[in-house]
């Protein structure tokens, strides 16, 4: 049985993939910028938002424009997913990728990979959820006087910090074992009509995976996704910051064309640290899921 990647080497592989397929992968998850031009154009009609001041036409626009933006970021990012991981596989096993067919067979997968990550998303939310109602329903309805009150208020509370603990350990332990369901599904499946089965399946073999060994990958699946995240965090907020102090000392000399060129431009770094960051999400998600499914 081989031993679990360590974290050093599963650092060390991401890197040295991202550094050899770089233009590859970024060619791939660029495409999120493309996507993401309804919010930038929502940007240029007004980069502070809307409010009760703003003429309707201008607030009815601005919000069809954002839900454009929603569901074609919401395609492309499903899009790109699927692609990154299929590349990654074809580098990964001594590949040279056709892009062209790649595309294509992305799209192919696009309703079970939504589907799939409907279901861990929408099913991981409920069941945190469940754990968290019981408490909240007895603190609503709590109209007992005196004492009985005090002691049902307090018991809701208790009851509330339980809920969050477990709802908690239900997100976090889950979230482990179905880390590979997507994996799964577009490298043990062939493309094909939508099945329950197929997602199952994929669902199960996740599971399967993680059996024996939950501790230990998700170490491995923190350490470098908390590593790439706390630097896209602190890229953004120091953007963020800068921008604000700018705008904040020289508004005055800025036309409202200039403030509002601003805001589009910081809306698109935003989604440009995320395309060059989601091939790393990839790269350590599945070089983990490889160790993995050779033990």
């Amino acid at each position: 049985m081989a031993k679990l990647i360590t974290i050093g080497s599963l650092i060390d592989r991401t890197v040295e993939h991202f550094r050899l397929h770089f233009k590859e992968l970024i060619g791939i998850s660029l495409w999120i910028v493309v996507a993401a031009m309804p919010f930038l154009f929502s940007g240029y009609l007004a980069p502070f938002g809307v409010d009760e001041f703003t003429p309707k036409g201008e607030v009815i626009t601005y919000m069809i424009v954002n839900v454009l933006g929603v569901i074609t970021t919401t395609l492309a990012s499903l899009w790109i997913g699927i692609c990154l991981i299929l590349t990654i596989d074809a580098r990964a096993q001594g590949k040279t990728p056709d892009h062209v067919a790649l595309g294509k067979r992305s799209w192919k997968f696009m309703l079970s990979f939504f589907v799939l990550s409907a279901i861990i998303a929408i099913g991981l939310s409920a069941a945190s959820v469940v754990f968290i109602i019981p408490s909240i329903l007895v603190i609503l309805f709590n109209h007992l006087p005196g004492t009985a009150g005090a002691v049902l208020g307090g018991t809701g509370v208790l009851l509330l910090f339980a809920g969050i603990a477990m709802a908690m350990y239900t997100l976090i332990r889950y979230s482990v074992e179905l880390a590979f369901a997507q994996y799964h599904l577009l490298l043990d499946n062939e493309p094909a009509p939508f099945s329950f089965k197929t997602l199952r399946k994929s669902l199960n073999a996740s599971r399967a995976s993680v059996k024996g060994a939950w501790w230990p990958i998700a170490i491995r699946l923190f350490v470098p996704n908390a590593i790439i995240s706390l630097i896209v965090v602190g890229f953004t907020m120091t953007t963020n910051l800068a921008t604000t102090i700018l705008i904040s000392f020289a508004a005055a000399a800025l036309s409202p064309l200039a403030i509002t060129l601003i805001s589009v431009a910081l809306t698109l770094s935003v989604f440009i640290v995320n395309a060059v960051v989601l091939p790393l999400y990839s790269l350590t998600t599945y070089y983990l899921y490889d160790s993995v499914s050779k033990r």
